[in-house]
């Protein structure tokens, strides 16, 4: 028995954990830098009216006087205070509304991403590794509660960018059919934008034990490689296992056609 696993952990863990933290404190540190201080800004509104009686008195003003009298009176309601409201009303008089109001959904959008992250961090549980049963020459995995299976003869094998992925026949959503699906990004050590050279021996490596078994993979009796670390959870089998291999491996069809003539559907993450 050989099992492979997809890359997923190492791409979570070298992008999804970083960008996850990055687009967490980053907006937060972005949203207090942008939270006006009302306290500050009814002091500043004093502050300015008293400049501007100063400038009053003398003969020849500033300029910026009215602009500043304004600003400083929009700030202050009937009883004197700074709110929300008056302050919104004193920016929109200087014509800053608009990009205040841009800035708060931009620093939104990304708190919004980081949320996604941060729910993918969580709620992904690991991928079950992909199993090649050689004395059966079947290879089955599962994904959320749905079985895939192949003969080692009807199995896609599809390189590209993402690495090697390996298409199998899984059950629809709701276990009433079968579709060609790709297990997407099979581990190569490499996170992405993989060449022919990245995927040439983790391949021959799987086309090795296929045609000859694990002496042509390893020399001892067996390894057990450790599991992928920092996931709250793991993909569980489902029930009535074995029974649902068999039915799908039935269920192959024009597996090989299918797959070779249109572009199957995967698990990309």
């Amino acid at each position: 028995m050989l099992t492979v696993r997809t890359g997923y952990h190492n791409r979570r863990n070298t992008i999804i954990i970083p960008l996850m933290l990055l687009f967490t404190f980053m907006p937060l540190y972005m949203f207090y830098d942008w939270l006006p201080n009302l306290e500050k800004q009814q002091e500043s509104a004093y502050m300015r009216l008293e400049y501007v009686e100063q400038q009053r008195a003398l003969r020849y003003p500033s300029d910026r006087t009215d602009r500043i009298e304004k600003y400083a009176r929009a700030l202050l309601n009937e009883n004197g205070e700074v709110t929300w409201a008056t302050y919104l009303r004193a920016i929109k008089s200087e014509g800053r509304l608009e990009r205040f109001l841009g800035s708060f959904v931009m620093i939104g959008s990304f708190l919004l991403f980081g949320i996604a992250l941060w729910l993918l961090f969580l709620l992904k549980p690991r991928d079950a590794e992909v199993y090649f049963d050689r004395e059966r020459q079947i290879v089955y995995s599962w994904r959320h509660g749905r079985v895939g299976a192949a003969y080692f003869d009807k199995m896609g094998l599809i390189e590209n960018q993402v690495g090697i992925n390996i298409v199998l026949q899984f059950e629809n959503k709701k276990q009433k059919g079968y579709h060609p699906m790709a297990i997407v990004g099979i581990d190569t050590g490499k996170l992405a934008f993989h060449t022919e050279a990245d995927t040439t021996y983790p391949l021959a490596q799987i086309l090795a034990f296929m045609n000859h078994g694990k002496e042509a993979v390893i020399t001892v009796l067996s390894f057990n490689r450790e599991s992928a670390k920092l996931f709250w959870r793991v993909d569980p089998k489902p029930e009535n296992f074995e029974a649902r291999v068999d039915a799908a491996l039935k269920a192959e069809g024009d597996l090989v056609h299918h797959y070779q003539t249109r572009r199957p559907k995967g698990h990309a993450i």
